[in-house]
């Protein structure tokens, strides 16, 4: 098989499935899909974290055989990214007065990094770690080693979650028998390879519009300075239509796709009658409204966490997800914020080959599980017959079981209520980015 030996597995936590892919990367640096599995886990994965071990745990062990057949190798390892409600960026500074003017080294800081690490966010872990940059007296740099000084103060912006994440990501893989090659925080690996490196250093948001969640990445001079995840979404907009005219939830999906608009400037004096279970009907008119409704609430809460640093984002707003691609999108970003830079991600950065047999969603739902593949460096497979090492699959202490909240569902308002609907966690998120565009304001 050549270069396909080097045949990569990533594995993507949804909200409404878990998706698995295998393939590799080829001469010319390109990325080929030799399979893609979709596995529907509407109570197994909530907002992103593990809820029913078993069933998530049985999930994988479809997508690996499927794999396993399609390709006739065995999957040892997988790569997994995550991503969830609990995963949020913080702000930390450290600042460290030295006892006479010296130079700073490599070792003090590493010291820096161990301290930040070190930092403890109850019921939560440290995933990730940007530096964003070091005050050396009064200046900003981005790497002080060799320069002399008497105090220095680092900057860093830490990606965290709740512990129970990895936790029972891992219990899930030890069931499949399957090891943990890496596991990569999704909407990083996303924005890495959907990004250029001219939106990062301009400034841009990322909004991924998911199932059950939007999440906003927000990239000014080529570094992450904000990421945050709302616990809204798509499903929310389905959750209304079969509340409000008791439909079946696949109807309702059904028609949110078919004939759902994100923004109309005025209802439509001869409506469209659109044919529902048992003999009824919903015009164009009311289903424009219900969804309208909500999908200015998911715009604005996003909108809430992007509009402190507004000025910065000379690239504008860029819009991806399957929640991304109803229709007129972009108008309704546009009409609820006043903020007219927004454009929709149109294609990975890296080439993606999709083998002829393999379906796949035409849309930009699975780009975030291409990203993962294109961040797998380490084979995942080996021939069939060949037996496993024995610490291949390590084992993994299955914690005391805990309950993981759920936040309940938001619950239908009319729409002038929604509008001033802002919970106290996008009030913290203001407060992080407000003290982001004063340290950038003060250096320039």
């Amino acid at each position: 098989m050549g270069a396909e030996q080097n045949i990569i597995v990533a594995l993507e936590f949804g909200s409404s499935a878990i998706v698995g892919a295998a393939g590799f990367r080829k001469e010319d640096g390109s990325l080929k899909a030799l399979d893609v599995v979709i596995e529907k886990t509407a109570e197994s994965i909530q907002r992103g974290v593990v809820y029913n071990i078993d069933t998530t745990a049985s999930a994988i062990n479809n997508i690996v055989a499927h794999i396993n057949s399609k390709l006739g190798t065995r999957v040892r390892r997988a790569y997994v990214g995550v991503s969830g409600q609990s995963l949020h960026t913080v702000g930390n500074v450290i600042s460290r007065k030295l006892e006479s003017k010296l130079k700073i080294t490599d070792e003090l800081m590493d010291n820096f990094m161990d301290s930040n690490l070190a930092t403890n966010y109850p019921d939560s872990e440290i995933l990730h770690v940007i530096p964003q940059e070091y005050i050396v007296g009064h200046h900003s740099v981005s790497n002080p080693v060799g320069i002399q000084a008497e105090e220095i103060e680092a900057r860093y912006v830490n990606v965290v979650a709740r512990r129970l994440l990895n936790e029972n990501i891992a219990i899930c893989m030890q069931k499949a028998g399957l090891e943990i090659a890496d596991i990569l925080i999704s909407p990083l690996a996303l924005a890495d390879s959907l990004l250029s490196e001219s939106e990062k250093r301009s400034g841009c948001a990322l909004v991924d519009f998911g199932a059950a969640t939007t999440t906003v990445s927000i990239y000014t001079n080529n570094l992450l300075r904000f990421l945050t995840v709302i616990p809204l979404g798509g499903g929310n907009i389905t959750a209304d239509l079969v509340s409000a005219k008791q439909m079946y939830a696949e109807e309702a999906e059904g028609i949110k796709r078919k004939h759902g608009v994100a923004y109309v400037a005025s209802e439509t004096d001869n409506p469209v009658r659109i044919p529902i279970n048992n003999n009824r009907i919903i015009d164009e008119n009311e289903l424009q409204n219900i969804i309208g409704a909500r999908q200015e609430e998911i715009i604005m809460n996003a909108w809430e966490q992007i509009k402190p640093m507004q000025a910065k984002l000379l690239a504008g707003i860029i819009t991806t997800g399957g929640a991304a691609q109803m229709k007129d999108l972009a108008e309704a970003i546009k009409h609820f914020t006043g903020f007219d830079r927004v454009k929709a991600a149109k294609s990975l950065i890296t080439s993606v080959e999709v083998a002829r047999d393999v379906l796949t969603p035409q849309d930009t739902s699975i780009d975030t599980l291409m990203a993962l593949l294109m961040h797998g460096r380490e084979s995942c497979v080996s021939p069939v017959g060949e037996t496993a090492p024995a610490e291949a699959v390590k084992p993994v202490q299955e914690p005391e079981p805990v309950p993981e909240y759920q936040a309940p569902e938001p619950e239908q308002k009319p729409k002038e209520q929604r509008k001033k609907t802002v919970s106290s966690w996008i009030t913290k998120g203001g407060r992080w980015l407000n003290d982001i565009v004063k340290s950038e304001e003060e250096e320039e």
